[in-house]
């Protein structure tokens, strides 16, 4: 709009809405601005600028009403009102709104309201003016008040209150009666296209072989395309767990409860995760390599010299060839396929004894009996302390009310205690599942130990690494033509042995007096890495 210089009363029109009154309550901006141009035609005010904005009133952070205050101080001599249609699309603050009149009054130029129009001249309209803006601020209270018991209803209930995280989508599934029978949002999160790279991210991380920096990039190269810190932040939110976090509302303890939405991954899984960052412990890769077309490089050692072979490419007359090699002075050099390729006729000579995978089979069993009499101990052990910190919070509550210790002091016991609950929740739910798979876990495992080599040629760079880490606590010794190593991951060993006492596995005293039975991994078993921290 141009600006328009006369005789008359030269007003800047100020319009403002939030998203929800002008979706719900008419307060359009369109509205506004008509109201104010009849008005001022009305009076025979002179309209030389309107602004509108679309931002809360709680305060004056807004980009509209900054670039008004700009367009008054570089034009003030020809200003000589503000106007709005009502005190409240002016201000929802008392002290901020008061501070703001103040300033346009030493200025010169009167603020107002077509619709509630005061005699600012008239000391009396100061009370009244005070009236005004007090409405607009209690009124805003009450809205951030039913906002949050909304919120916290939508959680109790395993909605996801929030801007829907990577991986989901979010839907209005409908309005449903809270308990002041407002009707309510509610928004239920669903799978998108992105939610398989948050379901390998998860299980790749929680298998503690390599950091998660190096899993975040493997997979925005197929296209997840996070950023470090947004990475880490998904990997701690429990909402892919299937869980929504309910925090502390008025006298309501916070709390976890069950999610309306489909997990993106499993409990247990998520609980490793979250151990593997408070511990920092990475069992396998340090760092990220530049790149990963050589899955050898780390785990090998020059046969001649002992030190560790690098790898690179060179261009030859018509292709590039790879090459493992030494560094400085040493001259092992050896081509990529063939290096990888003795490596894989290394891993058809480990192969699982027969007579030791049936055996194996026979002590897990008993192993398993063992560990769910453990796990049913564990499980009684958490629920005895999760009723002691349900009396201990209940105690804190009866030493605040009766003055014996400062409220600084009973928050911090809560925040304390609460904590320790949902962690104790989060562990008796995961002790409480019954894992129904162990055996086809194994039977796979096993499976895998007979294919050794066939599951080496067939993987991908990364899958080759794993297995090397999986397999060996040292370092491999290539030469040109074998590859050898000098120690075995202590299960696989004692799996591909001639075990004595194998032969006859009704013999169980021959079992357990050859220590078999203590190398039996427990339910869940992971694989063991390198100790060397390549």
């Amino acid at each position: 709009m141009k600006t328009i210089i006369n005789q008359k009363i030269n007003v800047i029109l100020y319009c403002r809405v939030s998203t929800d009154e002008q979706a719900e309550k008419g307060f359009s901006l369109n509205y506004q601005e008509d109201s104010l141009v009849n008005y001022c035609k009305y009076k025979g005010y002179n309209v030389i600028k309107v602004f509108r904005e679309d931002h809360s009133a709680k305060n004056f952070n807004r980009p509209e009403w900054e670039k008004l205050k700009t367009f008054v101080k570089t034009n003030k001599k020809i200003v000589n009102m503000v106007l709005v249609t009502r005190w409240d699309r002016f201000s929802r603050n008392v002290e901020q709104a008061l501070k703001q009149i103040r300033e346009f009054d030493s200025a010169g130029i009167e603020k107002n309201s077509s619709e509630q129009y005061l005699d600012r001249e008239n000391s009396d309209n100061k009370m009244v003016l005070s009236i005004y803006l007090t409405a607009g601020e209690v009124e805003r209270d009450k809205i951030s008040q039913r906002t949050a018991l909304g919120t916290y209803q939508a959680k109790c209930e395993g909605y996801y209150a929030h801007r829907a995280p990577y991986g989901y989508s979010s839907k209005q599934e409908g309005n449903r009666t809270n308990r002041n029978g407002q009707q309510v949002k509610r928004t239920k999160l669903f799978p998108n296209e992105n939610a398989h790279f948050v379901t390998e991210a998860f299980k790749a991380v929680s298998l503690g072989i390599e950091p998660a920096e190096v899993v975040r990039k493997r997979l925005n190269k197929k296209g997840m395309e996070l950023g470090k810190s947004s990475f880490n932040l998904m990997l701690k939110n429990i909402v892919y767990a299937g869980k929504i976090e309910v925090p502390e509302f008025k006298k309501e303890s916070a709390k976890l409860v069950d999610g309306v939405h489909t997990p993106l991954t499993d409990l247990d899984t998520f609980l490793k995760v979250q151990d593997i960052f408070q511990n920092k412990k990475w069992k396998y890769l340090r760092k990220p390599e530049k790149d990963d077309e050589f899955p050898l490089r780390n785990f090998i050692v020059c046969e001649c010299c002992g030190q560790n072979l690098t790898a690179s490419y060179s261009r030859g007359r018509n292709a590039r060839y790879g090459y493992y090699h030494g560094r400085h002075q040493c001259k092992t050099r050896v081509r990529k396929e063939k290096a990888e390729n003795t490596v894989a006729q290394l891993l058809n000579n480990i192969r699982i004894n027969s007579n030791i995978k049936s055996l194996f089979k026979e002590v897990l069993k008993e192993s398993l009996n063992e560990l769910n009499i453990n796990k049913v101990n564990e499980l009684k052990l958490k629920k005895n302390r999760f009723d002691e910190i349900q009396i201990q919070l209940a105690n804190a509550d009866e030493l605040m009310l009766t003055g014996k210790i400062p409220f600084d002091r009973y928050n911090a016991i809560i925040e304390r205690y609460n904590a320790e609950k949902m962690q104790l929740e989060l562990e008796i739910e995961v002790l409480e599942q019954v894992n129904d798979n162990v055996y086809e876990s194994v039977e796979a495992g096993l499976m895998l130990l007979e294919n050794l080599d066939q599951m080496f040629y067939k993987t991908d760079n990364q899958g080759k690494k794993m297995i090397l880490g999986s397999l060996f606590t040292e370092k491999l010794i290539l030469g040109n033509e074998v590859c050898r190593t000098t120690e075995i991951n202590e299960v696989i060993r004692i799996l591909t042995r001639n075990n004595r006492g194998s032969e006859d596995i009704e013999n169980k005293k021959a079992v357990i007096s050859d220590s078999f039975s203590v190398k039996v991994p427990g339910v869940g078993i992971e694989p063991t890495h390198l100790s060397t921290r390549v």
